[in-house]
């Protein structure tokens, strides 16, 4: 049978499931668990991006790496989805989406002051929050994202003025393996074809890997 929460993890992955609690990464996963967690998508991965490929993956790993306590403990999270109203779902995929960019030096900060945070009277937090709920929404979707990741949702916006929700996280992923001069090879690229024709290439490099993306882009043109 599918592992629940691992589903739970894949519809994340294309943008349709809620965040799951932080959890740091983990290493030293059974190899058979991780291929038994895998078996359910093998169609799936076939024909997933290799980014997309690669993060379906990860999550295998990281699921085989949980403890039984911790699998339990995810399965009542995902009952606990179940029963939530769509706007709450919503909020919390947002939120879910701007944990999966951060890179792994902005989640240790981010558990660091979530844990001091927790630490503060709960007068002090309640001000804290009212605070924030008083900002407009669009600040506060902003104050979702660290930095770097706000820049490359940028980029994204400049370079290709629609995404589908499915490419959403591996566009960004994609963007910020780039360097400088590839970036500008991108929008040199991009800025010589038709608009209709911009998605099909971003569709393009999202299915190639790494090595072939950055040989495509780093060629003359």
């Amino acid at each position: 049978m599918t592992p629940p929460t691992l589903a739970l993890l894949l519809a994340g992955l294309l943008g349709t499931a809620p965040p799951l609690a932080a959890q740091p990464e983990q290493a030293g996963a059974d190899p058979e668990a991780v291929r038994q967690a895998l078996v359910p998508f093998q169609e799936l991965s076939q024909r997933l991006p290799p980014m997309l490929r690669e993060r379906l993956h990860a999550h295998a790993r990281a699921w085989a790496a949980l403890s039984p306590e911790e699998q339990a403990q995810l399965r009542e999270n995902l009952s606990q989805w179940e029963t939530l109203e769509t706007q709450h779902k919503l909020a919390l995929r947002a939120r879910f989406d701007a944990w999966e960019q951060m890179d792994p030096a902005t989640r240790k900060r981010a558990i660091q002051t979530g844990a001091h945070f927790s630490t503060l009277p709960e007068s002090v937090q309640q001000r804290w929050r009212e605070r924030f709920d008083a900002l407009p929404a669009q600040q506060r979707q902003s104050h979702l994202y660290d930095p770097s990741t706000r820049a490359v949702i940028g980029l994204a916006r400049e370079l290709f003025p629609f995404i589908p929700a499915q490419d959403h996280n591996a566009t960004l992923a994609m963007l910020r393996e780039l360097d400088e001069a590839q970036v500008a090879t991108l929008r040199n690229r991009l800025a010589r074809l038709p608009p209709a024709r911009r998605d099909t290439f971003r569709q393009s490099l999202l299915d190639m890997d790494a090595e072939a993306r950055a040989a495509e882009l780093g060629a003359a043109r």
